[in-house]
């Protein structure tokens, strides 16, 4: 992992620092979770416990539901296109866990340790703060506006906003477009390898969070040029 005087240089450098939300800005596991079991329960499936559930995570929640439903089924690792897992109409149970998650998505989610305070120190910096998540809109701005955050976003794209989801690289593109920013003055933060494939494919410097939902094992081989714990890591 890199030194704080390492990353306190890196965000002098930056003018831009893009976000990523679930396991970077917020846990939001234990709404996650409750919402995917309510979606179980109703169509007769397994429960899976909090630790499960994370490591569903990850290329939006059509995925989360669709490696739930598989899982549950004993199938193992689903095709991340199929609509039909069993007999199971994933449409169907993704319809049933975002209307659960939709309004109860700020029960239990709580900002990093941190989070508040280095994006108020940011913003103090007149640096500019956006968002690209895989994370649908609606939940997204609910958590942001309970924390008082969404005030602080000069923009902000998700799941269902975004051109492309990442790691497709067209939500960072479409967010340097619409600020106005040099690749070369931006930076991504995230904690999984959609975020550090992203800043990737989009030409800008990511940091990678090793203690988010994303699992070392898989970030680290993606060689990402920065490495942080979290964000208390960051310098605020």
């Amino acid at each position: 992992m890199n030194s704080k005087a390492d990353i306190q240089a890196l965000v002098a450098q930056k003018d831009l620092f893009i976000f990523d939300l679930d396991g970077t800005l917020f846990n939001t596991l234990g709404d996650l979770a409750p919402a995917v079991n309510f979606a179980m329960r109703k169509f007769g499936l397994k429960e899976h416990d909090n630790e499960t559930v994370r490591s569903f995570i990850g290329n939006g929640s059509m995925n989360l539901i669709r490696r739930a439903v598989s899982n549950a089924l004993g199938l193992g690792w689903p095709k991340l296109e199929s609509m039909t897992i069993g007999d199971i109409d994933i449409a169907q149970v993704h319809q049933v866990y975002s209307q659960f998650y939709w309004e109860n998505c700020t029960a239990h989610t709580v900002p990093y340790e941190g989070v508040v305070e280095f994006i108020e120190r940011l913003r103090s910096q007149a640096k500019r703060v956006a968002m690209v998540t895989n994370k649908p809109v609606k939940p997204s701005e609910i958590i942001l506006q309970k924390f008082n955050l969404l005030k602080h976003f000069d923009a902000y794209l998700c799941g269902d906003t975004s051109p492309e989801r990442k790691p497709s690289p067209a939500g960072i593109q479409a967010i340097l477009k619409q600020l106005g920013t040099d690749p070369k003055k931006a930076l991504m933060i995230g904690d999984d390898t959609p975020d550090v494939m992203a800043s990737k494919n989009a030409g800008i410097d990511c940091v990678a969070l090793l203690e988010g939902f994303g699992k070392p094992e898989n970030l680290l081989p993606l060689e990402p040029p920065y490495t942080i714990g979290h964000i208390k890591d960051f310098p605020y």
